[in-house]
């Protein structure tokens, strides 16, 4: 493969974090899955985690898959956070059809739902871009206190729950507060981004956000009747998916939506244009730029950046690593889960009960990379 079709396929797989294998100066000692098991077996002992599952891919297939102290790695779990590159996949999508853009701001797009649920408290929300919401420079608080206002509060606990609670609703509870920053000065980690990119879905399609996004994204990816949780529907696009690590691996694995597309409107297009066309739009994500630098990554990690609904840092020699963390539940009753995908190597989903805090979370996170990029699975 030449430099430049090594380049096209990573930028054209770039909004799910898609492992394309790279060129590398030295060839890197070769694990198997063993190695990924034994691992995450030590890791849970460590750090006195009961329960677990562990789910590998490689070459867009699954290569291993197990449940530890009786977790059933098949049943589907919910993912958290890790909802969030699923929706940065299908906004990705939607810019890709012209049907969004980076640029378009929320007063524009979402022009119908503040008609329809009063304005925002803070009317800087309304010059917030698309590609502003993707990489947390939207200007809300830090996650979780960006939820907690006082409407938040009473909405969910009062006249509705998580489960009844529209997406619409919860994001017009949230607008209720003001800004912590304007628009695009600093990175936040923040859900508010999210559930708005959701409602946008939603508002630009017709649409419910689980209707548009289940099908285009996880469908496509060859996931039967995906949905999200029952008991958290209301945090759809940031939180509320509800899949088994197999489908998130099998999610991470393919880009069947990428032969959709090719397929579609655009049917005189051909490969070339298509894959130069995909670069302009997802190369904006592929290089740490300032206004995609992002906090949060291992302290090992030097730079980290946030695109497409996953965190990003440059590891090893020109490799990339795409990944993303989530958290659920008051102590004791804590789960956790974390996603990543090796440039050129493996991708991976854990999940694991109780959860113990962020320095070990990290340190799974960086043994799972290094692993990734060594593991070989013969035919």
């Amino acid at each position: 493969m030449s430099r430049r079709g090594a380049f096209v396929c990573c930028v054209a797989l770039a909004c799910i974090g898609a492992a394309v294998a790279q060129a590398q100066t030295a060839p890197a000692p070769a694990v198997s899955v063993v190695a990924f098991d034994a691992t995450f077996r030590d890791w849970m002992k460590e750090h006195g985690v009961e329960k677990g599952v562990l789910v590998i891919g490689l070459q867009q297939r699954q290569v291993f898959e197990r449940g530890y102290g009786g977790q059933d790695p098949k049943q589907r779990v919910l993912l958290a956070s890790l909802s969030k590159a699923i929706t940065g996949r299908c906004v990705a999508a939607l810019v890709d059809g012209g049907r969004l853009r980076l640029d378009s701001k929320v007063g524009k797009v979402l022009a119908p739902f503040f008609r329809q649920h009063a304005e925002p408290a803070d009317a800087r929300i309304k010059d917030a871009t698309v590609e502003q919401l993707l990489v947390h420079r939207g200007g809300f608080p830090t996650a979780p206190r960006d939820l907690m206002t006082p409407a938040t509060v009473e909405l969910l606990q009062t006249r509705k729950s998580p489960a009844t609670a529209t997406p619409a609703e919860l994001l017009a509870a949230t607008l209720t507060a003001p800004l912590a920053s304007a628009p695009g000065d600093a990175f936040s980690y923040s859900n508010i981004g999210y559930l708005a990119l959701g409602v946008m879905v939603a508002t630009v399609t017709g649409e419910s956000y689980e209707a548009y996004c289940g099908r285009q994204v996880l469908e496509w990816a060859g996931i039967k009747a995906p949905a999200l949780d029952r008991t958290w529907r209301a945090f759809s696009s940031f939180g509320g998916w509800s899949l088994s690590g197999t489908e998130y691996v099998t999610f991470l694995e393919h880009d069947r939506l990428l032969d959709a597309l090719r397929a579609g409107t655009r049917r005189t297009e051909t490969v070339q244009d298509y894959d130069e066309r995909r670069a302009q739009l997802m190369g904006v994500f592929l290089d740490p730029h300032r206004q995609h630098a992002a906090t949060g990554a291992p302290a090992a990690w030097a730079q980290a950046w946030y695109g497409f609904g996953q965190f990003s840092a440059t590891v090893g020699r020109e490799s990339r690593v795409d990944w993303h963390t989530g958290s659920w539940g008051v102590a004791p009753d804590t789960i956790g889960m974390q996603a990543g995908q090796r440039q050129g190597g493996a991708s991976w989903f854990v999940w694991y009960s109780p959860r113990p805090g962020k320095v070990a979370t990290d340190a799974l996170l960086e043994r799972m990379t290094a692993l990734g990029g060594k593991l070989v699975v013969k035919p």
